[in-house]
């Protein structure tokens, strides 16, 4: 054996060596490294955050703001309130109680019906999480067990090494030296070489194996440390989803129970007015003999006109001053206010019938002054029933035809007779007779029929 080949039997026999004892005292090794945190753990992660997310999702409610179903209700309120003007007080509270009853109602349904989407939908969502759990808890088990095995082998090649490292240090087949000293013939020297070969090749092959081992229990690690965290992550979102779950069962129960008793509450509603639906009908059958009797009147008032008018040789007519103290035209505005309830047909909600409102409403305050609309005779000032305190002024022939004109539910009437001018105090807006808040129900009838006050104006 040349020297050279000595020399590198020493440096091969002590690199072996250093690198058993190097691996055989670095814990480090059994650490996941960050990189492989992050690279396994990522999946892991994204998976669990998207079963979260699920979880926490809510089906989109309605736009059922409460403030905006308040403000819908008042505005059908409002509205079923000008409707039933001039019907009498307990009727107008039955059919408000209806309606707020229905649309309560209406409302508590929906509520329902979302309430029952969001439950069954937090329903689902659980199904799905415990799915989800179930499949993670069996992996985290497989990895653990994955991990375990994995280290027991670890541990089997470390020790193998640790043998081989502690032969190297007793044992005379490392040191090349004694290998060409201590053999007796070439015969010797050769198998002695094969033998110091063969246990380097096998400790060579043990470090290979170890760093191989190693690195799968990095992978191991991460891969056990990730689906803990998945594990983790599907309870949180799965006990989310149990709140959900109760939160939307509650909302249900109570919506239903809402259902119960609005829908008693309907019945007493609708109960209580069909009582008084037969006295409403009375009272517009005497509204309307009221309207029938001043339009005879008025029909009598205007032939007695038109023949006196004949025998003078003159024409009839409403002179006076034209000119106004709020508005322009035939008739002056009677009173200062702006108009809530024009003239028109209108539905009765409850009888399913259509009737005339006769006259304009104008929303004037209680007490507001009121005034003649044009020149004229008044033929009736006092109580007329539903009207209230009224006035009626018969302003002769305008435009060719009989015009008369009529000032309702007034909290007190100043001129009880006699001839008025335009613009002249008759009295003072109120809420007398039948009428649901303070205005003035202002009236044109020409030839004893009632026409829109606008076109007079």
């Amino acid at each position: 054996m040349t020297v050279g080949d000595r020399k590198r039997l020493r440096q091969r026999a002590a690199s072996g060596l250093v690198a058993a004892v190097v691996l055989g005292t670095s814990p480090a090794l059994f650490a996941p490294s960050a990189s492989a945190q992050q690279t396994s753990g990522h999946p892991a992660e994204s998976a669990a955050g998207l079963s979260a997310r699920e979880a926490s999702g809510t089906a989109a409610p309605a736009d059922d703001d409460p403030a905006k179903r308040k403000k819908a209700l008042d505005k059908q309120i409002s509205d079923l309130r000008e409707t039933l003007e001039g019907a009498k007080q307990d009727f107008v509270d039955a059919a408000v109680q209806l309606e707020t009853s229905q649309a309560n109602l209406v409302s508590a349904r929906s509520d329902l019906a979302a309430a029952q989407a969001q439950l069954a939908a937090a329903q689902a969502k659980d199904a799905l999480l415990a799915d989800q759990l179930k499949v993670a808890q069996a992996e985290e088990q497989k990895a653990g067990r994955d991990l375990d095995a994995q280290t027991a082998a670890e541990a089997t090649t470390r020790k193998q090494l640790g043998q081989i490292a502690r032969s190297a240090y007793v044992g005379n087949q490392v040191s090349g030296l004694s290998i060409v000293l201590d053999s007796q013939s070439a015969e010797d020297l050769n198998e002695r070489l094969a033998v110091a070969g063969a246990a380097l090749r096998s400790q060579n092959e043990a470090i290979a194996q170890l760093a191989v081992q190693q690195a799968e229990l990095r992978a191991q690690s991460a891969r056990l440390a990730a689906v803990r965290a998945q594990v983790a992550e599907l309870k949180r979102a799965s006990a989310e989803t149990v709140r959900q779950r109760q939160a939307a069962q509650a909302a249900a129960a109570s919506a239903e129970a809402q259902i119960t008793q609005l829908v008693a509450t309907q019945k007493t509603a609708v109960a209580a007015l069909a009582g008084k639906i037969n006295d409403e009908r009375s009272r517009l059958n005497a509204l309307s003999a009221e309207q029938s009797k001043l339009r005879t009147i008025l029909v009598a008032r205007a032939k007695a006109a038109r023949e006196r008018a004949a025998r003078s040789g003159k024409g009839g007519g409403g002179g006076g001053d034209s000119s106004s103290i709020i508005g322009s035209g035939t008739l002056s505005y009677p009173v200062s206010a702006p108009i809530s309830s024009p003239f028109g047909q209108r539905f009765h909600p409850i009888l399913r019938i259509w009737r005339l409102h006769s006259g304009q409403d104008f929303a004037a305050a209680c007490g507001t002054p009121v005034h003649a609309a044009a020149d004229g005779e008044i033929i009736s000032a006092g109580w007329a029933g539903g009207y209230g305190n009224r006035i009626v002024i018969d302003n002769g022939e305008l435009r060719g035809n009989g015009v008369a004109t009529t000032y309702n539910h007034l909290s007190r009437i100043v001129r009880s007779g006699g001839s008025v001018a335009k613009g002249q105090l008759i009295g003072y807006s109120g809420t007398t007779g039948l009428s649901t808040g303070c205005h003035l129900h202002f009236e044109v009838l020409v030839n004893g029929n009632f026409v829109d006050p606008r076109n007079w104006f």
